[in-house]
């Protein structure tokens, strides 16, 4: 390997990097002219789509691409050696992968063994490069869990990664790209899937390693406050190309190419009847555009030059953009280019509801765990404990909390997919409110035509080997009474695939050949094929691109006011709640504590535990992105809860009395909250975002 001229502040530097994959006899370009830098101890975000090649980026510094693609030209200058042209078997490059550079994925479990305990997957990590024996490796390995904040770090030593939670699977995937000291650290969608305050505990967590270590960090995700908490620069990639490159500030204030207006500008707001969208998809690689490989989605593009020629990468005011507004054709755009992002399409939204149409009193459900030699151990798991609340016809009513709060199990409860321990749950169904909570599989068949849900992953809630028509008319061709004409059924589908915005012609294509924005469209449909009433939808949104997300969101607005349809819409993410939500419940160890408008939630919060979820909240426009509050400690075990306020263990507020007695819910003008102290606090929302850490009560 050759060693080659840097920046003198860079530690990576990629220059023209242009990465293609082998399909057939044809070669289809990913990656075109990459080129940016990541300083010393600075933190560089890559941002864009699914299919953008942010992961691609990640995956050719480390030099672990697919068999089919190969790096045509460029550089990648690490330390001042060119890591492109290294052979696979080069001791150089095996040091610096996964010794130099570190890396964390974003699903740990992908990336973890079931098989081995934690601390052995921790040690292998640090004696792969470093010369120790196996007891100092398993001292490393405990310092690393200390480092990384895992509660109880000698006892998770020795645990297998099922039997931890999503963020201490994350730390444990970081710990294990900390042990060899790398000096720069990659971390490709670490957060995506954490709820608002693991992803605050692992931010954090990241940005005092980098204080202390002196790293760098090489930040992938399309998540956009994110990159307002972490970025020193912002890199901004659309289909394989740097579209701009600036600091933080730059481009998330005043974005200067289309694109980056039309990601931030696709965010959810407060006061959004509807959301701007980003029209059409990113195309294939076999689909690149001749000119601006942006120019088919753009509202700004010029025919005859943007869709024919493709712009260089200009400087202008210190960003680097790559559009034809910026370069020699510049007067030929007379467009606000330089202005903050596109007005959203805004709106007065009539909050005029129906009847109570969902209506639950008191319902709880345990789970029965066996344990021992011979299983004669009953442990049970209370995952969800004495909900009481009502859902009006037309209504959007959300449940918020962290991952483990029983949100989902809630949900799957009331559509009958468990079997609730206690309680009743009422549905007006056919005229006349019907207790649901115990019925017969003939029985459920027929609610479930009223009553659907949409599930979180729409790749695997799809049978892959069902055609998309398949799919969708499956409840149809299930509903009781006589079956619809084929002719009948074929209109049917075609209409639903027309309301969710998908052509009809793709009905014949498997899952595997549509985006996932298509796939939830397509969940979508097969929820509203037989009519119904009431959607429960868990996590719709969180797996998708800000742009793909407002299209969805848009949907279900849109279906809400054309066909009067109830949602309870069960989200981690507080951006999506306020734009979508009429009401919001907020769920902890299995219980609703709080439950109120949504203004009233998010200005307003009564309960501590809300206002805790509240100081996680990330947008790009939040004026302090440090300010939010530390929760300590983990939620309690579902199987073993304390008494009093489940909350009390990690609440700066409680008392004697919350430790001993559980709160009741109470009514507090139209505001219910279970907590002892809620008159006396005076509490933290997102209008007031001073989250200054002082936490003694006002009494």
């Amino acid at each position: 390997m050759r060693q080659t001229l840097m920046r003198t502040d860079a530690l990576l530097s990629l220059q023209g990097l242009t990465v293609s994959f082998r399909d057939g006899r044809r070669r289809n370009t990913a990656l075109r002219d990459v080129g940016f830098d990541v300083p010393h101890a600075k933190t560089v975000a890559i941002v864009g789509e699914s299919g953008c090649g942010k992961s691609l980026t990640a995956r050719s510094i480390l030099r672990i691409l697919d068999t089919n693609a190969a790096i045509d030209s460029g550089q990648i200058l690490f330390e001042g050696v060119d890591l492109a042209g290294a052979s696979e078997k080069s001791p150089v490059l095996h040091g610096i992968r996964g010794g130099r550079i570190g890396l964390i994925y974003q699903e740990p479990l992908t990336a973890l063994s079931s098989f081995y305990t934690v601390g052995n997957q921790i040690m292998e990590a640090v004696r792969r490069h470093q010369d120790v024996t196996r007891t100092q490796a398993r001292e490393r390995a405990l310092d690393l869990l200390h480092a990384v904040g895992m509660p109880n770090p000698e006892q998770r030593l020795d645990a297998y990664t099922f039997e931890l939670s999503g963020g201490q699977q994350q730390r444990v995937m970081i710990a294990m790209a900390l042990g060899p000291h790398p000096s720069l650290l990659i971390a490709d969608e670490p957060t995506t899937a954490l709820d608002v305050t693991t992803q605050a505990v692992i931010l954090d967590l990241l940005q005092e390693l980098q204080q202390s270590q002196g790293m760098s960090i090489l930040f992938i995700t399309h998540d956009l406050g994110v990159v307002s908490r972490m970025a020193d620069e912002v890199v901004v990639m659309y289909l394989g190309e740097v579209v701009e490159h600036g600091t933080k500030a730059e481009v998330l204030t005043t974005p200067s190419h289309p694109y980056t207006q039309a990601l931030l500008a696709s965010l959810p707001g407060r006061g959004q009847y509807r959301q701007a969208t980003i029209q059409g998809t990113v195309p294939a690689l076999e689909d690149r555009p001749e000119g601006c490989a942006f120019a088919p989605r753009c509202a700004f593009a010029r025919p005859g030059l943007c869709d024919v020629q493709r712009p260089e990468l200009v400087r202008s005011d210190g960003v680097l953009v790559r559009c034809h507004a910026f370069g020699n054709a510049a007067p030929m755009f007379d467009l606000p280019l330089q202005s903050k992002q596109p007005d959203t399409v805004k709106g007065s939204e009539t909050r005029q509801f129906g009847d109570r149409i969902l209506d639950l009193r008191c319902v709880s459900k345990t789970f029965e765990k066996r344990e021992g030699l011979f299983g004669q151990r009953v442990r049970e798991i209370k995952a969800v404990q004495d909900i009481s609340l009502q859902l009006r016809q037309g209504e959007t009513l959300a449940l918020v909390g962290e991952s483990g709060s029983g949100k989902t199990t809630l949900g799957q409860t009331i559509v009958g997919l468990h079997k609730a321990t206690r309680g009743r749950v009422k549905f007006a169904i056919e005229g006349r409110d019907r207790d649901i909570t115990n019925l017969s599989a003939a029985e459920w068949r027929k609610v479930w035509q009223s009553m659907r849900m949409v599930f979180q992953d729409p790749f695997s809630s799809l049978n892959p080997r069902m055609t998309a028509f398949d799919i969708v008319a499956e409840p149809l061709r299930q509903r009781p009474g006589a079956p619809l004409p084929e002719p009948d059924l074929v209109r049917k589908v075609h209409e639903l695939f027309r309301l969710v915005g998908l052509d009809p012609e793709m009905s014949s294509r498997y899952p595997h050949a549509f985006s996932g924005g298509q796939r939830q469209r397509i969940g979508v449909a097969r929820a509203l094929a037989p009519d119904p009433k009431v959607i429960i939808a868990d996590e719709p949104v969180s797996a998708l691109d800000v742009s793909v997300q407002a299209q969805v969101l848009n949907l279900l607005r849109d279906l809400q006011s054309s066909l009067g349809l109830s949602y309870l819409f069960i989200s981690h993410d507080l951006n999506v709640v306020a734009s979508l939500a009429h009401r919001v419940a907020v769920m902890y160890a299995g219980r609703i504590v709080e439950l109120a408008e949504t203004d009233e939630v998010l200005d307003r919060p009564r309960h501590p535990y809300s206002e805790a979820l509240l100081s996680a909240v990330l947008t790009p426009d939040r004026a302090d992105q440090d300010s939010h509050l530390r929760l300590p400690g983990d939620p309690p075990d579902p199987s073993s809860l304390p008494p009093g306020c489940v909350f009390a263990e990690r609440c700066a507020y409680a008392t004697n009395a919350c430790t001993h007695e559980t709160p009741e819910m109470r009514n507090l003008d139209g505001h219910w909250v279970a907590c002892h102290h809620a008159e006396a606090l005076a509490l933290h929302g997102l209008r007031n975002e001073n989250f200054s850490g002082s936490l003694a009560p006002n009494s």
